[in-house]
């Protein structure tokens, strides 16, 4: 993974570089697009290290596991700044129409096309080649949705290429001049849609937003499970990435203590620290 993401930044630098030596607004924009997934999985590198450091630190109640959430936040906003940038690049381009080195910049698109195909091989083979030796343990699915999520990035990035190679050799052949800088008008738009969707899970998690209801449901279900216990009260919230807390008050007829409920929630949702408070009803049902 490490190494991928370097070569895709040597890569993003050099299309970057060249899109502008060139004239090349699809190129140009091809590169910005690889530098938005470095940047983010170099933010998420930075704040999966810091996590680890910080695992014990008392000072956070509820661990360090926001700090990938603010690093994606971070990125989100960098990838929209970088979104409207690209877009006034485009339309100016539109607008003043410039020469463009169509042999050198091909070239260029080509390379990342190679570097993109190549990184999403061995992203597979990585994955399956951990999936035939580790075996499905939950760490091991959980890797499984990091290499899906890099996979798609890559993807990403060589359908961008392919773009621009096709804008460009139509540009040669035909003079569709026009096509170079639209390429770059669609890539702004993929970004800025990516940047928003980001921004918004990561916002919801950083401003403690409840968790969806289906996971609230689930939870109700589980305390109340016995038939005579009724939740009164329900707090349920991201404290990281797919990590869950929660404050709930129930009451019951019987002597129950609260890590008799804890044992009752469900499996399927990650809940880190739980507190529950448990209130007894002296008369009849």
């Amino acid at each position: 993974m490490i190494v991928i993401t370097l070569v895709t930044a040597v890569v993003m630098v050099l299309e970057i570089v060249a899109g502008k030596l060139t004239g090349s607004m699809a190129v140009y924009s091809d590169g910005i697009h690889m530098g938005t997934h470095v940047l983010a999985l170099g933010l998420a590198a930075v704040a999966y290290i810091f996590s680890r450091k910080q695992a014990n630190n008392r000072n956070y109640s509820f661990g360090s596991g926001k700090s990938g959430v603010l690093a994606g936040f971070t990125s989100a906003i960098i990838l929209g700044i970088s979104a409207c940038m690209l877009l006034f690049d485009a339309i100016e381009r539109l607008i003043n129409p410039k020469p463009i080195a169509y042999i050198e910049a091909l070239l260029v698109a080509l390379l990342g096309l190679a570097v993109n195909g190549a990184s999403a091989a061995a992203l597979h083979l990585g994955a399956h080649h951990q999936h035939q030796h580790n075996g499905d343990s939950p760490c091991e699915h959980h890797r499984d949705h990091n290499y899906r999520a890099a996979f798609i990035h890559v993807i990403t990035d060589a359908i961008t290429s392919v773009g621009a190679i096709i804008a460009l050799f139509a540009a040669w052949k035909w003079g569709w001049s026009w096509l170079d800088p639209s390429i770059a008008l669609i890539a702004s738009a993929l970004i800025a849609v990516w940047a928003r969707s980001l921004m918004r899970d990561t916002g919801n998690i950083l401003l403690d937003r409840e968790a969806p209801q289906a996971a609230r449901e689930k939870i109700i279900n589980a305390l109340e499970s016995d038939g005579d216990t009724q939740v009164i009260d329900l707090h349920v919230w991201s404290v990281g990435s797919g990590v869950y807390t929660l404050v709930a008050a129930v009451v019951t007829h019987f002597e129950r203590k609260p890590d008799e409920y804890k044992e009752l929630l469900p499996e399927g949702i990650n809940i880190y620290h739980p507190i529950i408070e448990v209130r007894h009803c002296r008369s009849c049902a």
